[in-house]
C-alpha cells in the first residue's frame, strides 16, 4: 500500500491538472471550447461519482474494522443511491 503522503501527493497532482484543464476550457483557451465544455461536464460528473464510490468503500471499511457509522447520504435532488453507491445524476 502506498503511504498517505504518496496518495496525497498523487491526488493533489491530479486535482491541479484537472483544475488547469477545466480552467482552460472555461476560458476558451482550447481549440474546440464548445465541444470540450460538453466533455468537461461529463468528465467532472464521472470524477465526482468516482470519488463517491471511494467514499463508500472507505466508509464500509471503517464501519467493519473500526465500528464507525457509515457516512450519511447527501441531501440533494441530484444525488441518489444506485447499487449501494451515491451517484450524482443531474439528469434524473
Amino acid at each position: 500500500m502506498p503511504t498517505v503522503e504518496r496518495l496525497t501527493a498523487f491526488r493533489d497532482t491530479i486535482a491541479e491538472r484537472v483544475h488547469t484543464r477545466i480552467g482552460n476550457i472555461a476560458a476558451g483557451r482550447v481549440g474546440a471550447p464548445a465541444q470540450l465544455t460538453i466533455v468537461a461536464n461529463h468528465l467532472l460528473l464521472a470524477l465526482i461519482n468516482h470519488e463517491y464510490q471511494h467514499d463508500q468503500w472507505i466508509s464500509e471499511v471503517r464501519a467493519d474494522k473500526l465500528g464507525l457509522a457509515l457516512s450519511c447520504d447527501l441531501a440533494s435532488d441530484c444525488i441518489s443511491r444506485v447499487d449501494g453507491y451515491l451517484v450524482c445524476n443531474p439528469y434524473a
